[in-house]
This record gives structure tokens, C-alpha cells and sequence, in this order.
């Protein structure tokens, strides 16, 4: 029998695997610049974490979470996102809550069972980050310009912020109203699942990729008009702050979360040729979500970003992940003791290298060394060996010199024509 992985959670090879590190190591440097410290919280929570947190009426909590009963009875789920699992730690441990301002940012997999599709996983892995505090539109605008700052760090280019805002609670159970008032009118002219929504939450009907909904909501009524005065000058503060920081946007009256935490500002990045998976970013503000969930009542932004969305936009050249540019080739059998020794001594000085162990001729090994791209070829023979010499060929060049380990280490470890 064979056993092949689940579906929607694919294997991470090592090219892929490689490549995920360069974006993790890129955006750790942007938090750090930033003041963020990361934070780890375990894939599996008490499922109340996330049916009170996200909201029991949301597509995630219906239809998408992996919940069980563990042995002693306790409902629990894999975590679906990641903010829920950060705001139960931020007000368990002292160490979090007793600073006046929080930013924390985490790496890992987010489970959903989803219809597996491109940039769209069950097992999916997300980049996240979380600024705890007062409620200010200049700490949104910090956060809008951390991530785009990430995301340019990563390698991404030409994505566009969209931008809006939907209110304090007061003015989003206005808006409803009316929406809900608007789209009876529109029944015949809906989805089903769009109709389910106008009853039991209503501002989702705003994020339906159907096409058949796509000419009324560009019709419905506009949640900016429903703004009070605090939340307005808010948004208008905010945007004039990331005009002055340099940070692009489009405003999107349509724009809302799939979860229902979010209060006031929301944001999303998207890049057009992902098509219609095109978000690689979302996230946003939530005043509610602490004190919901037993804290104090204080305000919080988020972000996270997609990482298999982002690989699918990243460029070929941005993707490559080379083998070590020095490889050592042992000219027979007997030569292969030495090559280890001379390996080992590299790999301890934090050279990458490798040895070749095939059974191929000695040609072979060279044709396949310039067919793998490899920088230098270190050549150990008996002559090497009774000298204690190495023979090193260039393979750009064809240039070929021998020398003692300690040149071999600065030839390989310095020259410009080899990647370190």
C-alpha cells in the first residue's frame, strides 16, 4: 500500500523548504527593526478560543475547523488563524499585559478545511503580526507601513493596499440595517449563500467572489456613509499619516474580514495576478476582541500574510535555492577518507560544500559538477594527499591551482565569483 499525504496539506520539499526560510529570515529583520518580539502558541487551543473570538456565524467556525474531543472530554480545534491564539496568551502571561504597548509577531501553520485550490491549503502557513495598545490611527499606519515594508523586503513587487473602515459598533449596526433593508429587495438577484449571509451576518454578503453578486454589492449602500464623527476622523487621520509616510492606497467601500472581531480599520494587499485567490495580506483593527475574551478593554491592529501566496508571486530567480558552490571530488576510492577530513574541516569553519560519493568516473563527476552549476571543484588525489595540497578548478574559468586548505579556505569562503 502507498500512502501519500492528506489533500490540502502538502509535503514541504527541500527547495520549498529553503526558500521559506529566506522569507522568514527577511521579515524577522523588518520586526526587529520595528521593536517586535515573536511568539510561538501551540496549533491546537480550546475550540472557545476561536467560536468566541472569530464568531460562531463566520464560514470558518461553520465549515472549516478541525475540532475534536481530546481524551479527557475537552472540545478542542487546530488553530484557524492565528490573532485568537495571541490575544489568550497576551492575557494570560504578566509579561505581555504589563507593558504599555505590545507588538508581537509569529510564524506558522493555520489549519481549515477548505476546498484545496491554488494559494489555498488546508495546511497553510501564515506570517503574522499583532500591535496590542491604545486604539490610534497612527498605530495602524505603523503597522500598514510594516507590512509593506515586508512585503517588499520578501521580494514582492507591484501589489496594491486597499483600504476601509468599518466603524465603531455603533455604526456598523446602522450600516446593517440598512444593508439588510437593500439586499431583500435584492433576493432574486443573489446567491444562496449570499441570501443565508444577509440574515445571520450580513456584512459578509460584502466579500462574495460569486459573479452573480458582484453587480449588487457595487450597488449597495456604502458603510463610509454611516460613520460617526469619531470613526471618520479616525479614517481621515489615518490616511493622511500613510500619505506622509509614503505608503500607496486605495480606498474600497466594499472592503470588509471574514471574522467578526475586526472594528474600524481593515486593510488587505492584493496583487492582480494571483487572480481570484488575489489577497496576500489582510488584516485590521479590533477594539472588542481583549476584553471579549476576558482582558481589559483596550485596542489591538493585526496583519497576516499568505506564505503559499506569496511564493506563487515570488520570480524564478527569487525562488532558486543553489547547492554549495564548492564541491570536492575524491579522484578514487582510496581517496575517500581524505575528502571527508577535508569536508569536515570546512563544514566546522561554516563553508558550504559537499562531497561527491558516486560511483561515477572521475570525468563524470566534472561534467556533472559544471551541469549542477558548482563554483569550485576540490580535487583530492594521491598526490594531494602526499602533499597536503588541494587542487582547486574554477569551473567559470577553467583555472586550476593547487594550494594549502588554509588558501582553499579563503579562496572559496572570498571570491566574488563564488556564492557564499
Amino acid at each position: 500500500m502507498k500512502y501519500k499525504s492528506l489533500r490540502g496539506m502538502p509535503d514541504i520539499l527541500a527547495e520549498e523548504a529553503s526558500v521559506r526560510h529566506k522569507l522568514e529570515d527577511a521579515a524577522r529583520e523588518v520586526f526587529r527593526v520595528f521593536g517586535f518580539g515573536e511568539i510561538s502558541t501551540p496549533v491546537l487551543e480550546e475550540t472557545k478560543v476561536f467560536t468566541r473570538s472569530i464568531g460562531e456565524d463566520t464560514d470558518i467556525v461553520e465549515k472549516e475547523m478541525y475540532s475534536f474531543s481530546d481524551r479527557g472530554g475537552k472540545t478542542v480545534s487546530l488553530r484557524p488563524e492565528g490573532t485568537a491564539s495571541i490575544i489568550r496568551a497576551y492575557i494570560e502571561h504578566a509579561e505581555l499585559n504589563s507593558k504599555d504597548i505590545c507588538k508581537l509577531f509569529y510564524v506558522g501553520p493555520m489549519f481549515r478545511a477548505e476546498r484545496p485550490q491554488k494559494g489555498r491549503l488546508r495546511q497553510f502557513h501564515q506570517i503574522g503580526a499583532e500591535i496590542i495598545s491604545l486604539s490610534s490611527p497612527f498605530v495602524d499606519a505603523e503597522l500598514i507601513l510594516n507590512l509593506k515594508i515586508l512585503l517588499s523586503k520578501i521580494g514582492l513587487k507591484d501589489f496594491t493596499i486597499f483600504l476601509n473602515s468599518l466603524g465603531c459598533s455603533a455604526d456598523r449596526t446602522k450600516y446593517k440595517k440598512v444593508l439588510k433593508k437593500y439586499l431583500s429587495k435584492k433576493n432574486a438577484e443573489i446567491c444562496d449563500n449570499c441570501k443565508k449571509r444577509s440574515e445571520v451576518n450580513v456584512l459578509r454578503v460584502l466579500d462574495c467572489k460569486n459573479k452573480k453578486c458582484a453587480g449588487v454589492i457595487k450597488l449597495a449602500p456604502k458603510i463610509s456613509d454611516f460613520l460617526c464623527r469619531k470613526c471618520k476622523s479616525d479614517q481621515d487621520a489615518l490616511k493622511k499619516t500613510l500619505k506622509e509616510i509614503g505608503v500607496k492606497f486605495t480606498e474600497k467601500d466594499d472592503l470588509v474580514r471574514g471574522l467578526d472581531y475586526y472594528t474600524g480599520t481593515v486593510f488587505e494587499v492584493m496583487h492582480s495576478s494571483l487572480g481570484a485567490q488575489d489577497a496576500i495580506a489582510a488584516g485590521g483593527r479590533y477594539n472588542g476582541l481583549i476584553k471579549e475574551m476576558g482582558g481589559e478593554d483596550m485596542g489591538a491592529t493585526g496583519y497576516a500574510v499568505g506564505i503559499e501566496r506569496v511564493l506563487l508571486l515570488l520570480s524564478k530567480e527569487t525562488r532558486e535555492v543553489k547547492c554549495p558552490d564548492a564541491i570536492i571530488l575524491p579522484m578514487d576510492e582510496d581517496c575517500r577518507p581524505e575528502a571527508m577530513r577535508i569536508a569536515g574541516k570546512f563544514w566546522l569553519k561554516g563553508i558550504p560544500c559537499e562531497v561527491d560519493h558516486t560511483a561515477r568516473s572521475f570525468k563524470g563527476r566534472l561534467r556533472r559538477a559544471h551541469k549542477e552549476g558548482r563554483g569550485i571543484v576540490i580535487i583530492i588525489g594521491e598526490n594531494e594527499i602526499k602533499n597536503k595540497r588541494l587542487t582547486l578548478k574554477k569551473m567559470k574559468t577553467g583555472e586550476q591551482v593547487e594550494v594549502s586548505f588554509e588558501q582553499a579556505v579563503e579562496i572559496v569562503g572570498t571570491d566574488p565569483s563564488v556564492s557564499p
